[in-house]
């Protein structure tokens, strides 16, 4: 007869599931106590002040499930786990909160509930289901400011504290040297519709670069020998810019047409504009195939592709365009174009898809703040547009580069990562991802 001691395999990976739990929590930086007799809960977690180290006082009970096999239904995306009934109604009588963790200790994953905040809603409680989301669920990283709404969410706020170290602010603001001169007409346009029609008379290119106001055509360069010529009835004179900058607020909000209008012309070989959503975007390339601009640096970024449809990857389900909102402000003195990159999407290459609405909310979700950075930045080197030797300079406005900030403090940018107001529940939605 065998007198040999044995610990079962069971025994061993739920060992293992609470030494990855206890490994997690110490990299988060807080204090782990196990607990020597399951009853139900398997230890608990002090948490710590992110910004100071000192211990708060604030407790979470944990309960581990680990396993070394897939737990019912899961995917690369998600899963789902039927909780015990009386371990249960234990969980929901304790006087602390209550987290469970499930995991693949192998596989070094973990993921977490809060039990008495997921299991407030009756049809939960009544099935026990936890559906976990792997991504907004996971146990891992910088999710102290969830685990503090958690353990303490009528007390103090405990948000990122920022660190004492040198970091560069990159702001959404272009200095723009505005020209010192325009041409003011007398218009034979009513408005600026009916300027584009004359326009359209003559075989001319278009031009966009002009604003009609009080039977006035104003422009930055001479019609003459153009198609705005043909909207125009004399020889026009030449006025100084300074006088639309005497802080006059009409005159002001001349000049921002003005503005306005002369990126729209400054752009138009690359980019088409939106009067709807008031966006500039990139038009498609000739065969529809990708097209990629500089960023202002080594890198390349995509602004216009076309994506397959998942069912039938020999059929586009949309094209990309990146796009541009824009707004021209006058700060202390000197003028910037505060840009915002946005999307647009055709199914054609020209044409609205009628899924657009859609296709921005998900992306607008799911960016971060680097693919942001990245486009914002691609914006900026293509506004500045410095020509080669190929190129001839053929744009109104002078813009300058990003405006920046160095500052003593900075905060990760993690910490800003989640929204705690469904802690635990299995609703949160990630609000950043880096795109193509």
């Amino acid at each position: 007869m065998s007198i040999e001691k044995k610990i079962d395999k069971s025994a061993h990976i739920g060992d293992a599931g609470i030494a990855l739990i206890h490994m997690r929590v110490s990299a988060m930086g807080h204090v782990w106590h196990a607990r020597g007799l399951d009853a139900g809960i398997d230890g608990m977690i002090e948490l710590r002040d992110p910004g100071t180290g000192v211990v708060s006082n604030c407790h979470l009970l944990v309960q581990s499930k680990a396993s070394d096999r897939q737990f019912p239904s899961e995917t690369p995306d998600k899963f789902h786990f039927i909780v015990d009934e009386r371990d249960l109604k234990y969980w929901l009588q304790a006087t602390l909160p209550v987290i469970l963790v499930c995991s693949h200790p192998k596989a070094n994953e973990a993921w977490w509930v809060h039990i008495q905040g997921y299991f407030a809603d009756p049809a939960r409680r009544a099935d026990r289901r936890v559906d976990f989301a792997k991504t907004t669920m996971a146990f891992d990283g910088d999710i102290c400011d969830r685990l503090f709404a958690v353990a303490d969410p009528h007390g103090q706020a405990h948000t990122p504290i920022a660190e004492h170290r040198a970091e560069k602010l990159v702001s959404n603001l272009l200095p723009v040297a505005i020209p010192k001169e325009y041409w003011s007409y007398k218009s034979r346009a009513k408005d600026t519709g009916h300027a584009y029609a004359l326009q359209r008379d003559s075989e001319l290119e278009l031009r966009h670069d002009f604003v009609v106001k009080g039977g006035r055509l104003l422009t930055w360069s001479p019609v003459d020998g153009t198609a705005l010529e043909n909207a125009t009835e004399d020889g026009g004179i030449i006025a100084p810019s300074g006088e639309l900058m005497d802080g006059h607020t009409d005159n002001e909000r001349l000049l921002v047409w003005m503005l306005n209008a002369a990126l729209r012309h400054d752009v138009r070989e690359d980019c088409l504009y939106h009067r709807k959503r008031q966006m500039l975007y990139f038009k498609a390339t000739q065969g529809l195939r990708p097209r990629r601009v500089n960023t202002g640096g080594k890198h390349l970024r995509t602004v216009f592709k076309g994506h397959p449809k998942k069912k039938d990857p020999g059929k586009m389900a949309y094209y990309k365009h990146s796009g541009l909102q824009w707004q021209f402000v006058n700060l202390d003195g000197e003028w910037f174009c505060a840009i915002t990159p946005d999307y647009f999407y055709s199914y054609d290459g020209r044409k609205e898809s009628r899924y657009s609405a859609s296709y921005l909310s998900g992306i607008k979700k799911l960016e971060r703040n680097q693919a942001v950075l990245g486009e914002t930045r691609m914006w900026a080197a293509f506004l500045r547009f410095e020509p080669n030797l190929l190129d001839e300079p053929d744009r109104i406005l002078d813009f300058g580069e990003l405006e920046a900030f160095e500052v003593e403090r900075g905060i990760d940018d993690e910490s800003w990562r989640k929204d705690p107001a469904n802690i635990g529940s299995g609703d949160e939605t990630s609000l950043f991802e880096q795109t193509a």
